[in-house]
């Protein structure tokens, strides 16, 4: 499975069944850890990396390869972008080959009730099925949610929470499996909360609906109550991939350039060395922001033109070159068949059309000259606007439609004019021939 997704970014070709043995085996292996892994370092800290399988496999090659390196991720694998079925099988796998290398914790979006919005319900429906997603959701409950380097560094994926007391609370601390646990107490405020940067207290998280916002101060009597010197964390986009705050006590590191494809930010890993050194690896997006976002309006615009609306549809131009030798042309298509498509809202361009177009409005549709133009549709003939105010025997003797009937003869014949000229003589009328059926 990591060779294909290395290689090629895609499942194709592994049954349902063998993604089922694997989360099998990843959830054998999460289920007895504890919520505070103990870390001893050298580690490299990823952020989020959000199904942007080559941002990932990028950032591998910039920091080092596994099992070379030890790897510690703080959540939210999945969703927003198209490659979270591949991300999450690539860490889980890796978890797998080397347990004692990859450390997964749990990110927000590692909750069902988040992940069957944000697009992971989607993609698992599209390329598998919702039992698969199930059994995804399930490891997830399974993952640690906090985790320690040398007990002098706390990393998380959300934030702090007043609840901690020292290392005991995190030891202790039970993980949320049931849905209402993921939305209470402790593991809320790991998987959800902010810092508040504009003022020095601890409040209702507004933003994001769920948990609460810490400040500067807050920071402080944590690193002093459990002894440490820096607050790891993710959960928010930074333009530079990461940001230092309260006086460099707390990092943010956000993993995914370009995020969602809706963001020109940078994507950051954290290296720390055996002596607590960090080094911080950035990947910057290949386009600047002003290029990013003039291809999402040209996208929008390509997308706007092919789904017109139905008030006012647009136009859409189609090139319309048929070859000089008109006989090449499959019998089965018309004479004035197109190559690409044709929709209502197509229009031919480069035609000379052989005949002149028949008018019809959709008023007269149903009226007797809508159908007598209907009928005549084709033949190369132009009705005159004057028509409609014509009788129907006149319009239909303009066409030729209208079959002459003999007319009475009247009693008096009108006398001739003696300087007319006589009229030509009447043509002699054939006689049948003696063996014809009529004079049988």
């Amino acid at each position: 499975m990591i060779g294909r997704i290395e290689k090629f970014g895609t499942l194709e070709g592994f049954a349902d069944s063998d993604l089922v043995e694997m989360l099998k085996v990843a959830k054998e292996l999460l289920e007895p850890l504890p919520c505070l892994l103990e870390i001893v370092a050298p580690v490299i800290i990823f952020g989020d990396i959000h199904g942007q399988l080559a941002d990932l496999m990028q950032f591998t090659k910039e920091v080092g390869r596994l099992p070379d390196f030890q790897y510690l991720f703080l959540g939210d694998y999945v969703d927003r972008a198209t490659k979270s079925l591949e991300v999450i099988v690539w860490l889980f796998c890796m978890k797998i080959l080397y347990p004692k290398k990859v450390h997964l914790l749990r990110g927000n979006h590692e909750i069902r009730r988040v992940n069957a919005v944000y697009g992971f319900k989607e993609e698992m429906l599209r390329k598998r099925n919702i039992h698969l997603w199930k059994i995804f959701n399930d490891v997830f409950s399974e993952l640690p949610l906090c985790a320690s380097i040398n007990r002098k560094i706390l990393c998380m994926h959300g934030g702090i929470s007043t609840k901690i007391e020292s290392w005991l609370t995190l030891a202790e601390m039970s993980k949320p499996r049931a849905h209402g646990e993921c939305e209470q107490n402790l593991p809320v405020d790991l998987m959800w909360s902010d810092p508040n940067r504009k003022e020095d207290k601890c409040s209702f998280n507004v933003h994001r609906g769920i948990s609460s916002v810490f400040g500067k101060t807050a920071i402080e009597d944590l690193c002093q109550a459990l002894d440490i010197d820096l607050i790891i964390r993710a959960h928010e986009v930074k333009e530079n991939g990461h940001e230092f705050d309260f006086d460099n006590r707390l990092l943010t590191v956000f993993s995914a350039p370009y995020y969602a494809g809706n963001y020109s930010n940078s994507g950051s890993v954290v290296t720390i060395s055996r002596s607590l050194k960090l080094q911080i690896v950035s990947l910057k997006p290949t386009k600047g922001h002003d290029t990013l976002k003039l291809e999402k309006q040209t996208r929008m615009d390509f997308e706007k033109s092919f789904q017109p609306m139905s008030d006012d549809p647009k136009k859409i131009t189609c090139q319309y070159n048929f070859p000089e030798n008109r006989t090449q042309l499959s019998p089965y298509l018309g004479t004035h068949s197109m190559f690409a498509h044709e929709t209502k809202n197509c229009q031919k361009t480069d035609e000379i059309p052989s005949k002149p177009p028949i008018s019809s409005s959709s008023v007269e549709e149903y009226t007797a000259l809508g159908m007598i133009r209907q009928t005549m549709k084709g033949y190369g003939l132009e009705i005159s606007l004057k028509d409609e105010v014509m009788s129907l025997e006149s319009i239909r003797q303009k066409l030729g439609m209208l079959i002459k009937e003999k007319k009475p003869v009247q009693d008096h014949v009108k006398t001739p004019s003696p300087d007319a000229p006589p009229p030509p003589p009447s043509p002699p009328i054939p006689r049948s021939p003696p063996n014809s059926s009529e004079s049988a």
